[in-house]
């Protein structure tokens, strides 16, 4: 009888939905589960227990195995939101609140950090609040947290709880606003700022390598004792490596209630971490070894939802009845009054893809030229879009993978438990067909010098300036 192959597990930690899958060694996607993400909503936007975190991780992780195949679990890995911190005291345990990301309690710390500091030493673009940020805020206003001594990630909180070592993931290190991206080790002069101790964020460790094994199977985890646990990193770098980009030439274009764009960049060949700031381009540590991250975010299901709301049009998994009129004026048919609610709704593509390419364009001229960009997420599946980014994106192509952020933290896990050799041995997810587009793909052109652009936007008469840091 042959013995059965091992399995992977992924574990996504994300604002909405706290969810965990099953993946096989070949990269296959076997199942998944999930629950809500626990927040206690405030006035300034909201936070968490720690303990929520945990628990619900735990309550996924049982679903999810009392269903699996038979096969040993070799790896478990986490990946997670950032600027989202965990407080710990000296016997480990978690204190105060877990701030979310999204929450604005700390605006005013943030820009006095932004105008005391130069941004070009953390390679973070204006955005989301750094949690060196809200931790100076947390201290203030709570004298109590003084006695903290060390501070995680949520995922890194996850991977500790389960049994690994406390320590910090780097892509995930690179959104607090206190490391230093050139110099890849933590800055003092900001954590002096803050007044936190010099020694409060741990010590770096990468993802995809071996953060210790499951030691509490309890409440049904029995089958993941000794599985070997990884940190996987910051969500969104992750789902790009789960959907297939783990070289430099490559992209991923994120579509969902924001635009992710998203590239690793090897260090040896990356610009300066403050090059692309003023372009909002964010530089931050990649999972891939030895790789920057660029990411930019971009408005777009937020607004485009807004839009069919006037417009009484609702979208369902990407798609509305505009679409078909819309294309057709693409095609070249005469627009009537009839039309006009299909030409705003294809106005508004157009102006969302511009803003896109033009963004990809910024990744080119920062890291050499992109020969293919990964689309996914639930606005990657409308027609229109499809049609306009293959006119304006180098070879797009559509990943069919469920959960990208599930396949990648499953991947760095089989990193973890020596699975695979390296990044470059991962399994390639299947590429689905995009909708509009037949016949087979043409191969990916030939990579261009470094800085070379030649595509022009198809629409500047829509160029609009429209980004925020990250989605």
């Amino acid at each position: 009888m042959t013995a059965a192959r091992p399995l992977l597990i992924g574990v996504d930690v994300g604002t909405t939905r706290i969810k965990a899958g099953l993946v096989g060694v070949d990269g296959r996607e076997l199942g998944q589960a999930s629950v809500p993400t626990r927040w206690q909503r405030r006035a300034t936007g909201g936070e968490a227990r720690p303990a929520d975190f945990l628990q619900s991780v735990r309550q996924v992780l049982a679903e999810l195995v009392a269903t699996a195949p038979h096969g040993e679990i070799a790896g478990l890995g986490v990946t997670s939101m950032a600027e989202t911190a965990i407080l710990l005291d000296r016997d480990g345990q978690a204190i105060g609140p877990s701030v979310a990301w999204f929450d604005r309690r700390a605006a005013a710390d943030y820009a006095q950090m932004a105008a005391e500091f130069p941004a070009g030493e953390t390679g973070l673009a204006p955005g989301e609040i750094p949690t060196v940020a809200t931790l100076r805020w947390l201290r203030r206003e709570d004298p109590g947290l003084s006695r903290a001594v060390r501070a995680l990630t949520v995922a890194e909180w996850v991977v500790y709880g389960l049994g690994g070592s406390a320590a910090a993931e780097p892509s995930l290190a690179s959104r607090t606003g206190a490391l230093s991206i050139a110099r890849r080790e933590w800055w003092p002069e900001v954590l002096r700022w803050a007044g936190l101790p010099a020694t409060l964020f741990p010590a770096l460790q990468a993802a995809g390598t071996s953060w210790g094994r499951v030691r509490d199977p309890t409440g049904g985890l029995d089958r993941l004792a000794g599985a070997a646990l990884t940190v996987a990193g910051h969500d969104h770098i992750v789902a790009s490596v789960g959907s297939g980009v783990t070289h430099s030439h490559q992209a991923t274009d994120s579509c969902g209630t924001a635009e992710a764009l998203i590239r690793p960049v090897a260090v040896d060949s990356a610009p300066d971490p403050a090059a692309g700031i003023a372009d909002g381009v964010c530089t931050s540590w990649h999972v891939l070894p030895g790789h920057y991250c660029l990411l930019v975010g971009l408005r777009l299901g937020i607004e485009l939802s807004a839009l069919l709301e006037q417009l009484g049009a609702p979208a369902t998994h990407g798609r509305t009845e505009l679409d078909g009129a819309a294309l057709r004026i693409l095609d070249g048919a005469p627009a009537t009054p009839g039309t006009a609610p299909a030409g705003r709704w294809l106005a508004a593509l157009r102006a969302a893809v511009d803003r896109s390419e033009r963004a990809l364009r910024t990744l080119e001229t920062l890291g050499g030229q992109l020969t293919e960009v990964r689309v996914s997420g639930g606005w990657a599946a409308n027609p229109v879009l499809q049609r306009l980014k293959a006119r304006a994106f180098p070879h797009p192509v559509y990943p069919d993978v469920a959960e990208a952020g599930i396949r990648g933290a499953a991947l760095l896990a089989g990193l973890a438990a020596g699975v695979y050799p390296s990044p470059g041995g991962f399994p390639p997810p299947p590429l689905g067909a995009a909708p509009g587009l037949p016949g087979p793909r043409p191969a990916p052109p030939t990579p261009r010098a470094p800085g070379h652009t030649a595509r022009t936007s198809p629409h500047p008469e829509t160029d609009q300036q429209d980004r925020t840091a990250t989605p």
